[in-house]
């Protein structure tokens, strides 16, 4: 009974911060930015691993390179076709695990969200190195330093990611969009020419030292594969979505499936045409951005750019994995610690976590205890 007053509404007793809300969860462009730089970065390092495979048959075998090409961007269709399907299904989140526990039972999910978990891991140290090494392909200097290099970028990116998810991918999407313009921009520019601008590396041999047979092929698919990592961060973390979170989910996987297939086609293309081999001491898409734009500043321009998104690439596990062991928590198949999640989303209060207790850092509506 409120005796003829308005009934007070009750407020939070911590205040929002700037960017809690809706506003704390991601756009279409913003899950680009964060939860795709793992896989469209690949295009870095996924083309060469190709490369590296078909010039054990003599650098003649790279007829090959385009097929293979075509055959992966096949499957990231199925992939990308799959994971639209997984989003409207799971609009929780968890991916491969979510429809393995559904579908196959308890041991396979299991398996599903364990290695889920060892990539995500592996996805951080692989953006890392692969960064630090584009970076030293362009500044030799750094060659020594590799490992603080990685250091430095991971500690970047906690700090970045203690914001919130939402203003991660705000500071991640102008590198995102440099990055695609400038492989782009490589391609487009590189098939335009008859013959490469410059060359930059160490010439090397590749004498052939076994058949162009159906196993190194397989192989050279199975390595060409790993253009295909981080396809699935989308669909684990669907609740990272602003409303309406399956449709916008399913845009952002679909926009990843035709960036990554069109930028790893021309790539192939242009390492065909060119026919690129590896050389010492550069990487093969430094090759080919010398080749489109010569070593002026474009190069050190474009270098700068392709390291700076591999390492920040291993954002990706910073939005995936807390959803996947969220559910994973939910499930009682980790401590229920992980299931807390604040409104940025991002595990962490609204208040500084040494200030509140565990139950009350994750939720705005509860008052901090009293000292």
């Amino acid at each position: 009974m409120t005796l003829g007053l308005a009934p007070k509404k009750p407020h939070p007793k911590v205040p929002r911060r700037h960017g809690e809300g809706g506003k704390s969860y991601l756009t279409v462009m913003q899950g680009l930015a964060a939860l795709s730089l793992d896989a469209l970065s690949s295009v870095a390092y996924g083309p060469e691993a190709i490369v590296v495979v078909l010039v054990a048959a003599g650098s003649g075998a790279l007829t090959a390179m385009l097929p293979i090409t075509l055959v992966i961007a096949g499957l990231l269709a199925v992939l990308v076709v799959s994971y639209r399907q997984v989003i409207a299904v799971h609009p929780d989140g968890g991916g491969a695990y979510a429809v393995a526990k559904k579908d196959l039972g308890r041991p396979v999910s299991l398996m599903a969200a364990a290695s889920l978990i060892i990539d995500y891991v592996l996805t951080v140290a692989v953006s890392l190195a692969a960064g630090a090494a584009s970076l030293a392909s362009a500044f030799p200097v750094l060659s020594d330093h590799l490992l603080a290099v990685c250091l430095i970028a991971l500690f970047v990116l906690t700090v970045v990611n203690l914001r919130g998810i939402a203003d991660s991918a705000r500071v991640l999407m102008l590198p995102t969009v440099l990055f695609i313009v400038s492989v782009i921009g490589v391609i487009v520019v590189g098939l335009f020419r008859a013959h490469p601008a410059a060359t930059v590396g160490t010439s090397q041999s590749f004498p052939a030292v076994e058949a162009l047979g159906v196993l190194l092929v397989l192989k050279a698919f199975s390595a060409g594969c790993s253009a295909l990592t981080g396809v699935e961060a989308i669909a684990n973390a669907v609740p990272m979505f602003r409303q309406p979170r399956v449709k916008r989910a399913q845009h952002t996987e679909l926009m990843l499936g035709l960036l990554l297939g069109a930028m790893l086609i021309g790539l192939s293309l242009l390492i065909r045409r060119h026919h690129v081999v590896p050389r010492g001491g550069v990487t093969l898409l430094a090759q080919l951005t010398a080749g489109a734009f010569g070593t002026g500043w474009a190069y050190y321009a474009i270098s700068l750019i392709v390291a700076l998104v591999l390492g920040i690439a291993a954002n990706t596990s910073f939005g995936g994995l807390p959803v996947l062991m969220s559910v994973l928590a939910k499930d009682d198949r980790l401590p229920h610690l992980f299931a807390l999640r604040s409104e940025r989303p991002v595990h962490a209060g609204a208040s500084w976590p040494w200030r509140c207790w565990p139950a009350q850092c994750w939720s705005s509506s509860v008052p901090t205890p009293s000292a």
